[in-house]
């Protein structure tokens, strides 16, 4: 059994869905670690870049057309990396403001590395799992495809 075209292009549209989540908000809210950096003399820089390497799982995980999710065994992942710019909004007030600001994303770049795809699904005849065949072609034919989605919609934003 081999993977579809459709199949295939289920499993780009729904890693280009979870991607386009994630390129909106790549840490979930969580910028502590964005913090501004402070020099000898106490000055803050202002701002910063980081790269997170990650790995997006649960792709597909409802099932692929064809292929009854009751019936089958889908194990698709994801290796991404997301690069970001950024800045610290800071401004430490004065007598009567008191001090407001927060990391502020300039440029948040996210593309797909490499795709995992294991796919078996269950035989009624002889009442086993039989794997389903990803070429690697079809492997490098999602993240190709996938990457041309994602990176024309990185958040690209002018401070």
């Amino acid at each position: 059994m081999k993977l579809t075209d459709e199949q295939v292009q289920s499993i780009v549209d729904d890693i280009v869905s979870k991607m386009e989540a994630i390129i909106e908000d790549p840490c979930d809210g969580d910028y502590s670690d964005f913090e501004c950096y402070e020099d000898e003399y106490g000055r803050c820089s202002n701002y910063g870049s980081r790269t997170l390497n990650e790995t997006l799982d649960e792709i597909c995980i409802d099932g692929l057309p064809g292929i009854p999710a009751d019936d089958s065994d889908i194990y698709i992942s994801a290796d991404y990396v997301v690069d970001i710019d950024f800045h610290d909004d800071y401004d430490p007030g004065d007598y009567w403001t008191p001090p407001s600001g927060g990391i502020e994303l300039d440029k948040v770049k996210a593309y797909i590395e490499d795709v995992d795809v294991e796919i078996s699904v269950l035989n009624q005849e002889t009442d086993g799992y039989e794997d389903v065949e990803v070429s690697d072609e079809q492997i490098e034919f999602i993240v190709e495809k996938v990457n041309e989605k994602i990176c024309p919609t990185s958040k690209k934003v002018v401070a």
